[in-house]
């Protein structure tokens, strides 16, 4: 038993000291990614936590080894339940943070984010892939919209991407710039 324990001690800080990563995709997860980036690169990872309460990791995938703003895909694995509710005013809030919208619109992107959110709860994921002319949203590998709005898409995404986001430290991680 103890020869068990010591194994397992000296292959987790292995993984540690050799900086191995083992991502929390699983084979569909990486077949979705695969078909909007085909080759896609690890850029960075990081853990989002509030006070005590781990949230969510997350995951940045590019399809090419440099970040691309054009093409990439953000994997969001929940640590934490989430009321829809919550979700949809988190983040309403985050893209009036980075601009002012008309009512109009935010009630427009409100309605969209009500239509596609879902309760989170541990271990669910959602996958945004941002292309070119498009975003792609799903939970836990089923498909649930597509936007071609670039103002939403660009607002959403920025949410976690953006140099002035709610946690710097968390952004600059995800961008592999840590």
């Amino acid at each position: 038993m103890l020869k068990i324990f010591l194994i397992s001690v000296f292959l987790i800080f292995s993984n540690l000291a050799f900086g191995k990563y083992i991502s929390f995709l699983d084979p569909k997860s990486e077949l979705i990614i695969s078909k909007y980036l085909g080759k896609k690169f690890l850029i960075g990872k990081a853990n989002y936590s509030f006070l005590f309460w781990d949230i969510y990791d997350a995951e940045l995938y590019s399809s090419s080894e440099k970040f691309d703003f054009k093409e990439f895909a953000i994997v969001l694995k929940y640590n934490h339940s989430i009321t829809k509710n919550r979700l949809v005013k988190e983040t309403i809030d985050d893209i009036k943070e980075q601009k002012k919208i008309d009512q109009n619109k935010e009630n427009k992107w409100r309605k969209l984010l009500e239509s596609i959110y879902v309760k989170t709860d541990i271990g669910n994921k959602f996958i945004g892939i941002k292309k070119i002319d498009k975003a792609i949203f799903y939970y836990d590998d089923k498909k649930l919209y597509q936007s071609f709005d670039q103002e939403f898409n660009e607002l959403f995404f920025n949410i976690w991407l953006r140099n002035d986001s709610k946690n710097p430290e968390f952004s600059k991680s995800l961008l592999g710039k840590n």
